[in-house]
């Protein structure tokens, strides 16, 4: 089966997205759960806390999700919806934007890499040929 560029770019953006999402729910969030409670954060604030850092990590696997079924839909010859796929390109790009300029930090280029690679792959029309 041969596939095009732009299912490529759909794939590999999905699948930085899916290890993102998995070391930010196994990595960060326990890591920053632990260090919230050794420096004594009331228990109200940091239950809000933990759960909003859940809330952020059930999102990133949604967003993944959505990736991943434009990736398979393309692979399928069809047209995956644009405007949910273009949402999430400028979600990861502004994000990996800011957190970079913040932190100069090599690790927040993945987020604007998975959104630039994301936005090439809706960039490159749909072909209308056959896949078969």
């Amino acid at each position: 089966m041969k596939l095009s560029f732009r299912t490529l770019l759909f794939i590999a953006s999905a699948l930085l997205m899916m290890f993102g999402a998995l070391g930010y729910s196994f990595t960060v969030v326990p890591d920053l759960h632990g260090d919230l409670v050794e420096i004594g954060v009331r228990p109200t604030v940091l239950g809000g806390t933990v759960l909003y850092l859940y809330f952020s990590a059930i999102a990133m696997f949604g967003f993944a999700l959505m990736v991943s079924a434009a990736a398979i839909q393309a692979m399928r010859g069809i047209q995956p919806a644009r405007l949910p796929l273009a949402v999430i390109a400028v979600i990861y790009t502004a994000f990996g934007v800011m957190a970079f300029s913040r932190s100069h930090n090599p690790h927040h280029l993945g987020p604007l890499a998975m959104g630039v690679l994301l936005a090439a792959a809706l960039a490159i029309p749909h072909s209308k040929k056959s896949l078969t």
